[in-house]
């Protein structure tokens, strides 16, 4: 009893059914015997309430099935958006590590592609933060307020995942998809750029030009996150396929961030013999190392060559303009609510399979690599 109109990114436009195309007449009562429970059990499962009444995952598809096949429209914005995910809005989880997720260079492309991809005016995006530490399964009373609200029904995880917030939005019969990281879960689309390739097309490009002695600024010492590891997983990749052992001088550690890319260039283009080439795991950072370089007198390219990663905005407002690889964040975004939207187009089957994407990278030549100088 649901129409359908074709949205603009695939989706269907979605709609309750309007007064007169269900009945009336129909209640949780009715619904209970329909599906053979109790009525505390529907108002349970509607309201999002724990009522001490314990109701299986089969129970509550089938109650939701039941209801929808009804025609059967709630009063409470919690138990529609429940009943008919395909009305709820698009919340956009921003871990607590992240720091100000609008002004992070690689995640504003996300939520900017977010914005985009789902068609308006039907559908909102929202953004809340998450505890990375905390455990929700323990404390749902501080579930992010879109969730408790009742009014999202679609999650895009971004930064480090919390494993417990993602089970806490499946048990809810809700999709999560998570950008950039694996989380192995029922009900999850994990979406991933391929970072190892990343840096492997990276330094092939400066070997092909011609570089031996290249300095990587490699992200923090011992960093467990998986970006890291995967990009410099990429970068011992490279060396092994041309059988150049790294030069352990030319690797420097450190947040990869705009002063700590000023300051890795300072310490190894005072160190002999220079480098001639800068491979950095961020443009940021890459922006930083181009500054210290200029400053020093350095010609880039020519005297230097520098290679960022991610192809973010910063590209635009540096001179020359950065050599770096795409990470496709846009393409991640679209990826993700394709996901999202076919698994709650699929209640019975979508919430059951843990899913990973990896979607390809690629090289973008602009003017900061060249061939080393004699």
């Amino acid at each position: 009893m649901i129409s359908t109109n074709a949205g603009g990114t695939g989706e269907e436009a979605f709609k309750l059914p309007k007064p007169g195309e269900f009945h009336k007449t129909i209640t949780m009562a009715t619904i209970a015997k329909a599906v053979g429970v109790s009525q505390g059990a529907i108002s349970s499962l509607l309201n999002d309430r724990d009522y001490g009444i314990r109701v299986s995952d089969k129970t509550r598809e089938k109650v939701f099935k039941v209801c929808r096949e009804m025609g059967y429209v709630p009063n409470d914005l919690r138990a529609i958006v429940r009943m008919y995910p395909e009305m709820g809005d698009l919340c956009l989880l921003a871990s607590s590590d992240i720091g100000n997720v609008a002004r992070h260079p690689f995640f504003s492309r996300i939520i900017s592609a977010c914005m985009s991809v789902m068609p308006a005016p039907s559908h909102q995006v929202t953004l809340s933060n998450f505890d990375v530490e905390l455990d929700y399964n323990a404390k749902p009373e501080l579930l992010p307020q879109p969730l408790q609200a009742g009014t999202a029904s679609k999650f895009l995880m971004i930064g480090t995942p919390n494993t417990s917030l993602c089970q806490a939005i499946v048990s809810r019969g809700f999709p999560v998809a998570v950008i950039g990281r694996e989380v192995n879960l029922p009900g999850v689309t994990s979406i991933l750029p391929d970072f190892a390739d990343a840096s492997l097309k990276a330094i092939e490009h400066l070997f092909k030009l011609g570089h031996t002695h290249i300095a990587i600024f490699s992200g923090p010492f011992g960093s467990t996150d998986y970006p890291i590891i995967e990009l410099n997983r990429g970068v011992r990749a490279a060396y092994e396929k041309v059988s150049i052992p790294i030069e352990a001088q030319n690797i420097i550690y450190g947040d990869l961030t705009y002063k700590n890319g000023y300051n890795a260039a300072e310490t190894l283009l005072s160190r002999q013999p220079q480098p001639t080439a800068f491979f950095c795991l961020s443009d940021i950072s890459a922006a930083g190392v181009m500054a210290h370089a200029q400053i020093r007198g350095l010609k880039i390219p020519g005297d230097l060559s520098i290679l960022g990663c991610a192809d973010d905005t910063v590209v635009d407002y540096v001179h020359p303009q950065l050599t770096t690889v795409h990470l496709p964040a846009e393409e991640m975004a679209e990826e993700s609510i394709k996901e999202i939207l076919r698994r709650i187009k699929d209640p019975d089957n979508g919430l059951v399979e843990s899913k990973k994407i990896i979607l390809p990278v690629r090289l973008m030549e602009r003017d900061s690599c060249s061939k080393p100088n004699a």
